[in-house]
């Protein structure tokens, strides 16, 4: 019945327009079901196409991220290799100011305890190295080998506390010795009278005495002086001017046979 019913309705309507008038009406009862029937429709689609576009965005931004760590990369190893250059260059300048004969060499390990201050280089006595050869970076003394093998040394540094180097005030002439205390930032001048006419920032350098190291080449600048009421002597810290745990180029200085027999 219910069949023969709506025939009858849409014959009707076809012929007649019979419910043109109440169209409209039944168009905004209609519309709120083909609302609910198209919504997980729409749900699929957005759901579809945001996670899509997450997927997109997720990709980007790993490839991004790895883009950006390689040019960080690069730019680590061009920083890296343009402080090398700087670092040659005033060897370089450095090894032109010395008036002895030079082995350049490379730093390749370096042993730091409280005991031992130590750097092994890549020149033994294959390349002329001897044991108690004077070393030094760019800026200053470094230290003396004490141990080669043919083709590597071990270098012992001036802020090891077993190393004495004797150095001289380059302002007045003042000579001591200067002592490591197994700190490669400081340096102890010993026996300095309390009259000593010496001043924080005062530059001292290789005396010569003692023949082991050449004089005239920088070690240390006066950090501090102490006058302590009632002791002999004045306390006198130095710090080094060599970079003792940064160099990675260092210079062998060279002397004849007979100076270092």
């Amino acid at each position: 019945m219910l069949v023969i019913l709506s025939i009858m309705m849409i014959v009707a309507d076809t012929r007649y327009s019979l419910f043109a008038p109440v169209r409209p009406y039944l168009t905004w009862l209609v519309a709120p079901i083909q609302v609910v029937v198209n919504t997980p429709q729409k749900i699929l689609y957005w759901t579809g196409e945001h996670l899509e576009s997450r997927e997109g965005l997720v990709k980007e931004n790993q490839s991004l991220n790895q883009e950006v760590l390689m040019l960080q990369s690069r730019l680590q190893k061009l920083n890296s290799l343009q402080a090398e250059n700087v670092r040659l260059r005033e060897l370089l300048d450095a090894s032109q100011r010395v008036d002895e004969k030079v082995v350049m060499a490379e730093v390749i390990g370096f042993d730091q305890n409280a005991y031992s201050h130590k750097l092994l280089i890549d020149k033994g006595f294959s390349s002329g190295a001897y044991v108690g050869q004077p070393v030094l970076d760019a800026t200053g003394v470094l230290g003396q080998v004490v141990e080669t093998s043919a083709y590597t040394s071990r270098v012992l540094l001036i802020a090891d506390a077993s190393h004495f180097i004797p150095v001289q005030l380059s302002r007045t002439g003042f000579r001591g010795v200067l002592r490591g205390v197994g700190d490669l930032k400081d340096l102890k001048l010993m026996s300095v009278p309390q009259s000593a006419d010496i001043k924080k920032g005062d530059i001292l350098t290789t005396s010569g005495l003692g023949k082991r190291f050449p004089a005239g080449y920088p070690v240390g600048v006066v950090r501090s002086v102490k006058h302590i009421s009632g002791q002999p002597y004045t306390e006198v810290d130095v710090v080094p001017l060599a970079q003792l745990g940064r160099s990675r180029h260092v210079m062998l200085i060279e002397k004849s046979k007979t100076e270092h027999q």
